[in-house]
């Protein structure tokens, strides 16, 4: 029997695990991915969605099941879904989060439902771990699993599987929206280059830059704090030029932690911000002909908000603020509890109050409403 602390997985399968799922994210065969996810974790269901908001149908949907149920009571399902009491739990979510969604409502109450006896029951579940992978202005994507009722909840050791592997999941999903445009991938190069609202740029481990579309190499020639020098991509102050050729080290070596995606964010005097994302990309693949190991930088750049407008507009305290500024960054609200010397609780009480005050229902509209008050 497993204790809380004991590794569900040795080292070797680990890594092969994160391998695959990198490559998931250049090839799109998911469902593999989730096979070994169900494995792992002693699970009866997997699902994985990516969303683009603009779209009705998802850009991924792969969904893998143990248990036969009928079609027609998954259909019925989706007309009733707003009474499912985990997708509530999941809107309150973060990008980075993984949660027991079970362990967040009133289980005993929620058997004694309807609702529960017509799905629950049917597709046998009853335990249910989730990951928020992405969930920004265009996109929300989620990795959940389940349990039957005569399996036993989930563990310490299976939820700190998951949480693992959040961030692995999350990248490769970023790459493969941001890089897989095509129905196949053999012209990466040729989707990298024809990126026109972002800069992109290939890096090889030392830092020197192999690919840069026309927006990279733009803002390459023309700020003094991100540069090529000497054929080596280069910034400015030393602190940031560290950090950046650290995280570059890292994403080409694959050596995966359990960190969220590597990002420098540059505040110029100007107002303008620059968010600077380091991914890994997967070179052991038809789909890449770099020949030789890479990663993925992403430029973007973003106009400073007026925060004192937003806090007076919303009646916001200085708190809640804070709170929304961190959001902006891409903090989670589990990094926040350490930054801000709170409680996770007192987190969400701040975010329902966010929500209410600012007239919103998810972390997409909160991101949105925000982006009104750029200069």
């Amino acid at each position: 029997m497993l204790s809380p602390s004991t590794p569900l997985l040795a080292a070797k399968a680990l890594s092969e695990l994160i391998g695959e799922i990198y490559q998931a994210g250049l090839d799109g065969q998911w469902l593999r991915v989730l096979d070994k996810v169900i494995e792992y974790t002693h699970s009866n269901k997997a699902c994985l969605f990516l969303h683009k908001l603009s779209e009705p149908s998802p850009q991924v949907l792969e969904f893998r099941s143990l248990v036969d149920f009928p079609q027609e009571a998954y259909l019925e399902y989706q007309k009733r879904a707003h009474e499912d009491p985990l997708l509530e739990t999941v809107g309150y979510m973060l990008e980075g989060d993984c949660m027991d969604l079970t362990a967040n409502i009133n289980l005993q109450a929620f058997e004694n439902t309807d609702f529960y006896r017509d799905f629950y029951l049917r597709f046998q579940t009853r335990y249910s771990v989730a990951s928020l992978l992405i969930r920004d202005m265009e996109y929300e994507s989620l990795l959940a699993i389940n349990r039957g009722p005569n399996s036993p909840n989930y563990n310490e050791s299976e939820i700190a599987l998951m949480s693992l592997l959040t961030p692995h999941f999350s990248r490769a999903l970023k790459i493969y929206k941001d890089l897989t445009l095509h129905k196949r991938y053999a012209a990466i190069s040729k989707s990298i280059l024809d990126q026109t609202d972002k800069g992109l740029i290939v890096c090889d481990t030392l830092g020197r830059t192999i690919l840069t579309n026309d927006v990279a190499t733009r803002e390459l020639q023309s700020s003094s704090d991100i540069f090529i020098s000497s054929n080596l991509l280069t910034m400015s102050p030393s602190a940031y030029h560290l950090k950046l050729h650290q995280s570059i080290r890292a994403c080409t070596q694959l050596a995966f932690t359990n960190l969220p995606q590597e990002s420098i964010v540059l505040e110029r005097p100007d107002g303008e911000t620059l968010l600077i994302t380091i991914s890994p990309l997967n070179w052991h693949s038809d789909f890449v002909d770099m020949g030789q190991p890479c990663c993925l930088i992403t430029l973007s750049k973003q106009n400073a908000i007026n925060w004192p407008m937003v806090a007076k507009e919303y009646g916001l305290t200085a708190m809640e603020t804070r709170v929304i500024q961190a959001i902006n960054r891409k903090k989670k609200l589990t990094d926040l509890t350490t930054e801000m010397a709170v409680t996770y609780n007192t987190l969400a009480t701040h975010m329902k109050a966010i929500y209410r005050k600012m007239r919103i229902h998810s972390q997409a509209e909160l991101m949105a409403t925000i982006s009104l008050f750029r200069n």
